[in-house]
């Protein structure tokens, strides 16, 4: 039995870009550093909203969290990161595809 542990990286991007409030289209972009296990995705906005509740609401649905924010000449990306977690895939079902 395969369970999966965490939203795919597009459902995610999704709650985020429908939690953050802006007259334009933020663009993003997703980025895995494989050798830590963490994941980002980085949205780049201008003249942005976004609220504590919406934060608390993207933490607990995707697991990702805002741990950074940069600002340059108007723009402003949001760092939102998670470490990946991995499938876990029972013994039982192990053993028995190997018989």
């Amino acid at each position: 039995m395969i369970k999966l542990t965490q939203l795919e990286i597009d459902e995610c991007l999704n709650w985020i870009l429908h939690t953050i409030v802006s007259e334009n289209s933020p663009s993003h972009n997703h980025i895995v550093v494989e050798d830590q296990g963490l994941e980002f995705i980085v949205i780049s906005a201008k003249d942005y909203y976004i609220d504590v509740q919406g934060l608390l609401k993207i933490e607990k649905i995707t697991g990702m969290t805002l741990v950074q924010v940069r600002s340059s000449n108007g723009v402003s990306d949001l760092w939102f990161g998670r470490k990946i977690q991995t499938a876990a895939v029972s013994r039982r079902s192990v053993s028995k595809s190997n018989k």
